[in-house]
């Protein structure tokens, strides 16, 4: 039985409206960022599957709260991300967001690059390898949350 969520209304007004939006657009998202079949666009293909069926789980089972706490249990779209490098004990904070909001904020990534692609649908607690040009980092997530 999958545990229920518990969100403020508007919270999770956000996530159904974000998450009919991103099944309409999700043929879109994928022929725009991978218009070559391959290996990268079938990957990336399956990852926006995984995500799209999580987020659809995730809104299914919520409980509505005017005292939540914004705590989401996996890193999602529009997800303020708390990770923590392990070798360096460095704290990090990001917030996941699609290429067309880019330019709009800061301390953004986005789910094409490496540490996006890493962290989406990973839960609090988790480990995720990064592999970046100058090598494979590690990361503890240590919180996420939804505004």
């Amino acid at each position: 039985m999958t545990k229920r969520l518990v969100m403020a209304v508007p919270v999770y007004e956000n996530l159904l409206a974000h998450l009919v939006d991103f099944e309409e657009r999700r043929s879109h998202i994928i022929d725009l960022y991978y218009p070559e079949l391959g290996k990268q666009r079938e990957e990336f293909e399956q990852l926006m599957d995984s995500y799209i069926s999580e987020v659809d789980i995730a809104v299914k089972n919520v409980l509505f709260s005017d005292e939540a706490n914004n705590y989401f249990p996996f890193v999602c779209l529009n997800s303020e991300v708390e990770i923590e490098d392990i070798e360096e004990l460095e704290t990090y904070s990001y917030k996941l967001i699609i290429p067309e909001n880019s330019r709009s904020e800061s301390n953004c990534i986005t789910i094409l690059s490496p540490m996006g692609k890493a962290l989406l649908c990973k839960k609090e607690g988790d480990i995720v390898s990064v592999n970046t040009p100058s090598g494979v980092y590690r990361y503890r997530i240590k919180s996420i949350k939804l505004k």
